[in-house]
């Protein structure tokens, strides 16, 4: 079967941030206290009018964290904006091909990028090279009803693939593997994942000559999370850890 090869396609953990320009940096926010930030030092006028609407304080932590690591894997990544201030980094969504961008202030640069978030774990990405590429994250909860929203949604092949155990964690882990690819790949498509629910994700992945490789990670709260990358060449993508303390010595916060 064609999906067991993506269930098989293992995404690389690495402990270090070996090759940024290459690699999802994933931080556990859950402790970064957005009101301990001086905000304006940190964040661009775009994104201050963006958090200032978030009211979710978790929607503030999420946005502030995943602002901080793609800062961060600009000066360590980008040598020629190593000295630049963090305000003069913006990230902006350009709705003309559905990517996140970073704005470099006073030149013509852009950047494209990726994130994803859930429950206080973050990850960032840069896609300097502008390849086809996205990734996902998602807590892999055992108390969603994910057998009814599976066959409300995905795919019949997809349901099988929850169905066929009584296993309750295998069938989670399932679920949210297939949700993970699906979002991986309407981010390296500029696709709204609302056309992905339903087609097999294993046939469109197939379709479109992308790849994929996903793993399962420890993230916030000791929470179980999934993670997919989808993109040209997905065996180059990999993932490290990032803690708020390298965080904070890169970036001058406490």
């Amino acid at each position: 079967m064609m999906s067991v090869t993506y269930f098989e396609n293992q995404l690389e953990i690495t402990p270090a941030l070996a090759n940024n320009s290459h690699c999802i940096a994933l931080l556990n926010a859950t402790t970064l206290n957005v009101g301990e930030f001086d905000l304006p030092h940190y964040l661009s006028p775009f994104e201050l009018n963006v958090i200032n609407r978030r009211k979710n304080p978790q929607a503030k932590q999420e946005y502030l964290a995943t602002r901080l690591v793609l800062k961060y894997l600009v000066k360590t990544a980008c040598s020629s904006y190593a000295s630049l201030k963090l305000c003069d980094i913006s990230s902006e969504f350009n709705p003309d091909n559905s990517k996140l961008e970073l704005h470099i202030k006073n030149t013509t640069g852009v950047i494209s990028c990726c994130i994803s978030h859930s429950h206080g774990f973050v990850g960032a990405a840069l896609n300097v090279a502008s390849t086809q590429f996205g990734f996902d994250i998602e807590k892999i909860s055992l108390k969603r009803p994910f057998n009814k929203l599976a066959k409300h949604f995905y795919h019949p092949a997809e349901v099988s693939l929850i169905t066929d155990t009584d296993n309750i964690t295998t069938q989670a882990h399932h679920f949210f593997r297939i949700w993970t690819l699906k979002e991986a790949l309407a981010k390296a498509t500029s696709r709204p994942i609302a056309q992905l629910l339903s087609p097999n994700v294993f046939n469109e992945l197939n379709n479109t000559q992308l790849t994929a490789c996903s793993n399962t990670v420890v993230g916030a709260h000791n929470d179980m999370f999934d993670i997919s990358v989808v993109a040209k060449k997905s065996t180059d993508w990999r993932c490290s850890f990032i803690s708020l303390k390298a965080l904070s010595s890169k970036l001058a916060f406490k």
